[in-house]
């Protein structure tokens, strides 16, 4: 199967890019910026797992639209978006906002679904600056146009040297309602335009 590059930019004044190399699959998931896969799973909202605690397959899936993690004083619209030609993914073009990977699961559905945001600009702090204040319990959540609204519980949070980030652990297939919220950290390296490392932010469904 052929290879596709795929970038995931989730940075402030340049670029913040990760997640490349992926092999084709059923819907376009980013993977790690120049690590390559020796193979892929293809990734669908009702794809089966080995997961221990599996979602209940009949909780349906929102169109995000709105993003609100209190303990941050996040409280944020969703911008939806996909792949630029190049085959990056594109981010928000208003850094106060986060945006929603289309192509992968919406929030509540089982799967992976992915938030990015930019974590600076050039003139200061962006929408996810404080994403590494969470803590193990913390509550994000996710409502849609007409008020349906899901609670995502922080489970860890975790920080990858950006050409190292786990490409299945973040989009891959999973038999649990997941929401990872995605930005940059640690050094901004200017020869490269971006930052040194990758943080992410993995939650889960509050089952109600």
């Amino acid at each position: 199967m052929k290879l596709l590059t795929l970038l995931l930019l989730v940075g402030a004044a340049a670029s913040c890019s990760s997640f490349s190399n992926q092999k084709s699959v059923d819907k376009p998931v980013p993977s790690i910026e120049e690590v390559e896969l020796n193979s892929a799973p293809e990734l669908t909202a009702s794809a089966k797992s080995n997961d221990e605690n599996p979602q209940d397959p009949k909780v349906e899936g929102i169109v995000p639209e709105r993003l609100s993690i209190p303990a941050i004083n996040v409280d944020a619209e969703i911008e939806h978006v996909g792949q630029l030609p190049d085959g990056q993914m594109d981010v928000p073009k208003d850094d106060r906002n986060v945006g929603w990977y289309e192509p992968g699961a919406k929030p509540g559905e089982m799967g992976n679904s992915v938030l990015a945001g930019h974590v600076d600009n050039k003139t200061g702090p962006s929408v996810f600056f404080h994403l590494g204040d969470l803590e193990q319990g913390d509550i994000v959540t996710i409502s849609d146009e007409n008020g349906t609204s899901y609670d995502f519980e922080v489970q860890k949070i975790e920080s990858y040297p950006r050409k190292e980030a786990p490409l299945e652990k973040v989009f891959g297939i999973t038999s649990q309602s997941s929401l990872n919220l995605i930005t940059c950290s640690g050094t901004f390296n200017r020869d490269a335009g971006t930052h040194e490392e990758r943080m992410v932010v993995y939650t889960t469904l509050v089952t109600k």
